[in-house]
């Protein structure tokens, strides 16, 4: 199937859409996501579907405001990110990926809105609420 998407748009499949992305999602139909995810993190190397799926459930997660996350250390939740920052760092340093205009706009959007806390404006900001 994914030599077939690449023949006929011309465009490169992904690992979403994959063969071992399927059988990720097979499974995951059968034995539950919070047993994959178990599955998964036992493992010592992990597959790049694999790699993808936990990416995906770790969005899901940090997206849906869950109120358990928001008992969770800041700490532990910034280390997560940043271990999560370091992943893309690295697939982009070594795939250096040409993106077409509308994925770089969303990327770049996306990553100017984390910027908000690192930049010089925002951290005076935040060094003037600290004072109060």
């Amino acid at each position: 199937m994914e030599q077939n998407i690449e023949a006929i748009f011309g465009i490169p499949s992904t690992v979403i859409g994959s063969r071992e992305w399927q059988e990720i999602e097979q499974k995951e139909n059968v034995i539950g996501p919070d047993s994959l995810l178990t599955e998964i993190i036992d493992k010592k190397i992990w597959n790049n579907a694999e790699i993808m799926w936990v990416i995906k459930r770790l969005i899901f997660f940090y997206g849906k405001n869950d109120s358990l996350l928001k008992k969770a250390p800041t700490e532990r939740l910034f280390t997560n990110v940043l271990d999560i920052l370091k992943v893309f760092f690295l697939i982009f340093d070594i795939n250096d990926p040409d993106l077409d205009d509308n994925m770089r706009s969303y990327i770049c959007a996306k990553l100017a809105d984390s910027t908000w806390g690192v930049s010089s404006r925002t951290r005076d900001y935040l060094y003037k609420l600290k004072d109060k």
